[in-house]
């Protein structure tokens, strides 16, 4: 077989008729879908073919982080060639077709990528339809840094908009907010850099970087958030910076320059729609829970006493709660008993814990009737993020149990059971996990450190 046709199905150059369209979609759901399925069953998980298409939250591939992310991480690296194949196709069919390649979008749209399939597959081929590219620039004239300057200097301005519309208007910090917005200022700024010629890949990226950290800056400047959620949300927005850059590069590369105007303005208006609709969809998050556990050398008596209340506990060392993330100073509490209320007090206020189960020396259980901001923004001014304001991460419940290894051993684990308002989940859950995570430790091994104090004093 020649090296053509192994690239056929990878290749953007060209056109794809009908008919070949049609058998090679078919093909590729039909492979993906047997890897998809036999891979999900591997999981415990079943695997439909109405999972590719059905937007229901409960159905979704999406809801699919959420509930098993190591599966969804699994299928996520399978995709990535088939999505290759998939936009190569499209934008090849669409090219024949005489359609413009801004509608290569409703290929990431669920319900509506099957409708273009189906369309596509029908759609005659155009007769005459020229396709004039962007010339690519010579040394010289690459170096003419106009469209590249006009290019962020829009995608920064529109970047810090959509995000002020996103997180102080609709309330809401989802899929539109940290993908989509480094895709589009990554777009614009690519179009602009690409449009009258083509720059190579290398130059794309990196005007894509730095319009992604002039936005970063800008948002940290003018006080709409503090550093730490910056670097924790740019994982995120890098990767889809690049990917908004190269799509626009090759939809130049590839494109009938007639078409230009109405495909830029038709990619900019996407996304204030997608963020409408993630608005109206009201998306409430799982209840997760994150266990954490320890032994402690001491009977469950002396570690039952230092659970329902501790004396405080020393500054922080670790780098997390250094950086603005709130964490626990002490516990008392008042009343003994199912209704009495325990206060954990953090570097940011008081948690009011009302005990819902006192099993002495085995289980103390709790819910959250209130509590304080998450983090202390790092930034030279007094903000408060909408996510701070709102608790966008929200503690539910939690518990500590005890389990006796033997006399003088004892096995403390905390539970917390809480809701992250931030998508993706499968990216945010990461980090929320990690961060419960290390405030039970500092709790826990405060407690290990006090009862096993306790109980060799009163040997002593």
């Amino acid at each position: 077989m020649s090296s053509n046709r192994l690239s056929w199905p990878f290749t953007w150059d060209g056109r794809v008729q009908r008919r070949a369209y049609f058998l090679a979609g078919a093909v590729l759901v039909a492979v993906k879908y047997a890897i998809d399925r036999s891979v999900a069953a591997k999981f415990g998980e079943t695997w439909h073919i109405w999972n590719y298409f059905l937007p229901a939250l409960d159905t979704s591939f999406f809801a699919l982080g959420i509930r098993r992310p190591q599966l969804f991480g699994t299928l996520w690296a399978i995709a990535i060639p088939f999505f290759w194949v998939g936009i190569a196709l499209t934008l090849r069919r669409l090219r024949d077709a005489g359609k413009s390649s801004v509608w290569i979008f409703l290929f990431f749209v669920p319900l509506a990528n099957l409708g273009m399939f189906l369309w596509l597959s029908f759609a005659p081929s155009a007769a005459g339809v020229e396709i004039k590219r962007p010339v690519v620039g010579s040394p010289r004239t690459d170096a003419t840094p106009r469209g590249a300057a006009l290019g962020i200097l829009l995608a920064v301005v529109l970047g810090l908009a959509l995000v002020a519309f996103s997180a102080h208007v609709l309330i809401q910090y989802a899929w539109g907010l940290f993908l989509g917005v480094p895709f589009l200022t990554g777009f614009v700024a690519s179009w602009f850099l690409n449009s009258e010629t083509l720059r190579s890949k290398g130059r794309t990226i990196g005007v894509c970087t730095l319009t992604t950290f002039v936005i970063g800056i800008g948002l940290f400047g003018l006080g709409f958030e503090g550093l730490f959620c910056l670097l924790m949300a740019l994982p995120l927005a890098l990767p889809f910076s690049f990917a908004g850059g190269l799509v626009a590069r090759e939809i130049l590369r590839c494109q009938n320059l007639i078409d230009r105007g109405p495909t830029f303005a038709a990619s900019l208006a996407i996304l204030p729609l997608l963020m409408l609709w993630e608005g109206a969809a009201k998306l409430e998050p799982p209840v997760i829970s994150v266990t954490t556990s320890v032994t402690i050398n001491a009977p469950v008596s002396a570690v039952w006493n230092n659970v329902v209340a501790f004396p405080p506990l020393a500054p922080p060392e670790e780098w997390l709660f250094r950086g603005g993330i709130a964490y626990p100073t002490s516990a008392q509490i008042v009343g003994s008993g199912p209704g009495a209320i325990r206060y954990c007090r953090f570097s940011t206020g008081d948690f009011v814990e009302p005990i819902t189960v006192w099993d002495e020396n085995r289980l103390l259980a709790f819910d959250v009737s209130a509590q304080p901001q998450a983090m202390r923004e790092l930034s030279p001014w007094k903000i408060m993020p909408p996510h701070l304001d709102h608790n966008y991460m929200r503690s539910r419940r939690g518990q500590f149990r005890l389990l006796a290894l033997s006399d003088h051993s004892t096995l403390l684990e905390g539970t917390t059971w809480y809701q992250n308002y931030f998508w993706p989940q499968v990216y945010w859950r990461e980090w929320s996990d990690a961060i419960v995570h290390q405030i039970h430790l500092r709790v826990l091994r405060h407690v290990k450190q006090q009862a096993e104090a306790h109980f060799t004093g009163a040997q002593n």
